[in-house]
């Protein structure tokens, strides 16, 4: 029954993992919850109000003036004047302001979307992290199930005298056999059920010998008893340190999701491997069509643009319309038919931009700006495709690591298997069975750890996508 057990334990070391990514919901939730996203997402509504700013008619001035004394005119004695005037900038200089906003809008998008996708990876990151603990918590836990399991062999072993019920040779057998021959036979043949040790006639006292065999087996049975137990230290041991790891990790997740730190996360019962987000012969395009960061300095570019075209325009004369109308009243000497008769006085005026040195300067700043966005796009380009390139060789090294300690598993827990039943029945080749033992945990922890691997690449290569 104790093998059996053993059987359906080293199957289960084995055995693939059903699939786990992390749920939506939680993506959702950061999306919403998220503080640094949320202060991103501000600042996009911030930039989409510049630009009813950036389109606007300057203020119209509005001036009145009083006399302290009224003054004497032709029309009568003047009171008061009033003033109302509104510079129009040069055709195309507001859409030009406004054109500039909202690119620079558009620009705080996608850092926003930038801010977002940076978010998912670290979100993906740590959901990952928290899947492979657990894995590597419910392998260990399985492991040392094993070794309890070999532990009760190696006692049963032990109480047994160190050999398996039912053989030939035991010492009721040899006494028997002794005393139905003489005695040189009977000494030859308890020499040879000293585990055939040697072939050689024992002396006369040879029949002494075999409870001494059951004893030094005895020790070494001991021994086996006292090594697993080591080795049972040591996995729960582990097993402490891998639970200390769960509070960080937990809170790393809930803080980005932005909820108190022990909050309780729902995780599914085995890790898998997470598909590739985008077919390989299209990911070059899709990654420079879809890069927030590519995209934001495209439309920072666009608004540079925009800029010193205002900024030229803005070097172009201003024009003023205005009215003015004055206050009169009766004069005693003027014999004017306009006497005391209030005027309006329609109004225009033109600013003249003499100082041209600001105004090209100001059009020759906004065009090496120009120039230092295109190169960083061309710089920004050559980095996505380094990344691209590093996240596929990651991907490609954690699939073929995969594959080699799944099979590397399976070998070990067939070996594992075989080694143990020759140590339950013969109790044989020890050092092997916890050699093997231990090396099938160290496969079955580097599988897991190539799976996170595989999809922190995975995450990655959505990051570039913007995702």
């Amino acid at each position: 029954m104790k093998i059996y057990i053993i059987f359906l334990m080293l199957f289960s070391l084995v055995s693939g993992y059903a699939k786990g990514q992390i749920p939506e919901e939680y993506l959702m939730e950061a999306a919403e919850n998220n503080p640094g996203l949320k202060a991103s997402f501000l600042r996009y509504h911030a930039a989409l109000e510049r630009v009813p700013q950036a389109a606007a008619l300057p203020d119209p001035q509005l001036s009145f003036g009083i006399f302290v004394m009224p003054m004497e005119r032709f029309a009568g004695d003047q009171l008061a004047s009033i003033s109302l005037m509104q510079m129009f900038p040069w055709a195309g200089t507001l859409a030009a302001a406004k054109e500039e906003m909202s690119w620079m809008a558009r620009a705080e998008y996608e850092a926003f979307r930038e801010k977002k996708s940076e978010l998912f990876y670290e979100v993906r990151t740590a959901w990952n992290a928290l899947q492979l603990l657990e894995s590597e918590l419910e392998v260990t836990r399985e492991n040392l199930g094993l070794l309890i399991t070999m532990e009760q062999i190696a006692l049963a072993r032990f109480k047994s005298g160190g050999q398996a019920s039912g053989t030939p040779g035991s010492p009721q057998g040899m006494n028997r056999q002794g005393s139905q021959t003489s005695g040189s036979q009977g000494n030859s043949m308890g020499g040879m059920a000293m585990q055939g040790r040697s072939n050689a006639a024992a002396p006369s006292g040879g029949s002494n010998m075999a409870p001494m065999g059951s004893m030094e087996s005895g020790n070494g049975g001991m021994a086996d008893v006292l090594r697993i137990r080591m080795e049972i230290n040591e996995m729960q041991n582990r097993l402490s340190e891998l639970e200390e790891k769960r509070v960080p990790r937990l809170a790393r997740f809930n803080v980005l999701l932005n909820k108190p730190a022990d909050a309780p996360v729902s995780l599914p019962d085995t890790l898998s491997a997470e598909p590739w987000p985008v077919l390989l012969s299209d990911v070059a395009d899709t990654i420079m069509a879809g890069n927030p960061m590519m995209k934001m300095l495209e439309m920072e570019e666009a608004s540079l643009v925009a800029r010193a075209k205002m900024n030229r325009k803005m070097g172009m004369p201003m024009i003023g319309v205005g009215l003015q109308y004055d206050l009169f009243r009766p004069g005693e000497n003027t014999p004017s038919m306009m006497n005391g008769r209030n005027m309006l006085m329609p109004m225009a005026t033109i600013s003249v931009p003499l100082w041209r040195k600001k105004y090209d300067a100001s059009v020759r700043e906004a065009e090496f700006l120009r120039q230092s966005v295109a190169e960083q796009i061309q710089e920004t380009g050559n980095r996505l495709v380094l990344s691209y390139e590093e996240i596929h060789s990651d991907r490609k090294d954690a699939d073929r690591r995969m594959r080699f300690y799944q099979d590397q598993a399976s070998l070990s827990g067939q070996t594992l298997n075989i080694l143990v039943v020759q140590y339950s029945t013969e109790g044989t080749r020890f050092e092997e069975v916890l050699r093997m033992q231990q090396q099938l945990l160290d496969y079955r922890l580097k599988y897991l750890a190539a799976i996170t691997d595989g999809n922190i690449a995975a995450a990655g290569m959505k990051r570039l996508l913007g995702r």
